[in-house]
């Protein structure tokens, strides 16, 4: 076998324990002349965790042609720059996201969007500019194309540095924001999730679809329940954190209480009660989505079919059954009703039949 060196980290992290061929003399005394030591204590032959002990050893073993295994460790790294004047406002900005305890969606959002903001001003720093400069910038952004949503999460994250990091008055960085195209939201006919939920047979995958359109959750929400969060005496599921950090108590159908205990004993989740194929992790949110989108290609529908949907459908279906607006404000944990009045667009039971009707043609 080809003579080695390899170094092993103390338990203290200070030094290495050094290993190689003692029966080599030419080895042993060329690592001797690098500065290997034989420590009693050790029972070995040891070396300190430094790039200056380390180096002359690298040098010995290659002039020997023997291979050098280092394990990684920081304090041998190559030392990185100190960091600009940009990264070090980024790393403030990002803290202060954390420290109002945003989401981790929303930091990584609003991080990125800052990013990008920070790129534009190259060497000058965001306080320098003013008010014209900072809304060329946004529209030089929207003459490139932005959709109407990412105009709004620029805005936001900008003011977010200059009112929260900053802390300027808000009225000083009121900047113009597109206005909303009013979109009905999009469901599923009663018919569709019946063949969307019978096509699905994996007992995992049922049970999530169910419970989106059965308590009208969102993808986040189903992937992040815990057994701790069902409670089969009150019949009831909670929902906790949900958008905007609202908990939330569900009323529990029978139906959905006998497939969650099912899949709980066919899978024995250890965090979450739906894991991906690591335990204790959250099953994806993408292959949820692509649960979605197989169910629908299996039950026939041609449509685009998000798992959102299936939330909005659970309101219009309450709402075109005769459940007052106030009761699905209050299941779909929303802060205002005018949020939950957008389903009276969709709801067909709520609207007055044509006048074409009664023409008799």
């Amino acid at each position: 076998m080809k003579a080695a060196v390899s170094l092993r980290l103390t338990d203290d992290r200070t030094g290495f324990r050094v290993f190689f061929p003692y029966s080599d003399a030419a080895v042993r005394m060329a690592l001797l002349a690098a500065g290997v030591q034989y420590a009693a204590a050790a029972r070995g032959y040891v070396l300190p965790a430094t790039t200056e002990a380390v180096e002359p050893l690298r040098q010995a073993c290659q002039q020997l042609g023997v291979p050098l295994h280092v394990p990684v460790v920081p304090a041998l790294a190559v030392a990185l720059p100190p960091p600009t004047a940009h990264e070090v406002l980024l790393g403030r900005y990002c803290q202060f996201i954390a420290l109002k305890r945003y989401s981790p969606a929303t930091l990584k959002s609003y991080r990125a969007a800052f990013q990008q903001f920070l790129a534009h001003c190259a060497g000058r720093q965001p306080l320098e500019l003013t008010k014209p400069e900072l809304l060329d910038y946004l529209a030089g952004r929207v003459a490139a194309g932005i959709s109407e949503a990412y105009q709004n999460l620029l805005i936001n994250a900008i003011k977010f540095y200059y009112e929260q990091v900053e802390g300027q008055p808000r009225q000083y960085y009121e900047v113009p924001r597109p206005k909303r195209p009013l979109q009905n939201p999009k469901v599923l006919a009663q018919a569709e999730v019946r063949a969307l939920l019978q096509g699905t047979d994996n007992l995992k995958h049922r049970t999530m679809l169910m419970l989106a359109y059965g308590l009208g959750l969102r993808l986040g929400e189903v992937l992040h329940l815990t057994p701790a969060d069902i409670d089969s005496r009150r019949m009831a599921l909670y929902v906790r954190g949900g958008k905007g950090k609202k908990d939330r108590d569900l009323p529990l159908p029978d139906t959905l209480l006998l497939l969650l205990r099912e899949q709980f004993r066919q899978f024995r989740p250890v965090t979450f009660l739906f894991e991906g194929q690591v335990p204790g992790e959250p099953y994806s949110a993408r292959s949820l989505q692509l649960v979605v989108k197989q169910a629908a290609a299996r039950a026939g529908i041609g449509r685009p079919i998000t798992l959102h949907m299936l939330r909005h459908s659970y309101a219009t279906h309450l709402l075109e059954a005769g459940t007052d607006i106030r009761i699905i404000q209050d299941l779909l944990g929303h802060s205002s009703i005018k949020t939950t009045e957008i389903y009276t667009h969709v709801a067909q039971r709520s609207r007055p039949a044509s006048p074409l009707d009664s023409l008799g043609l």
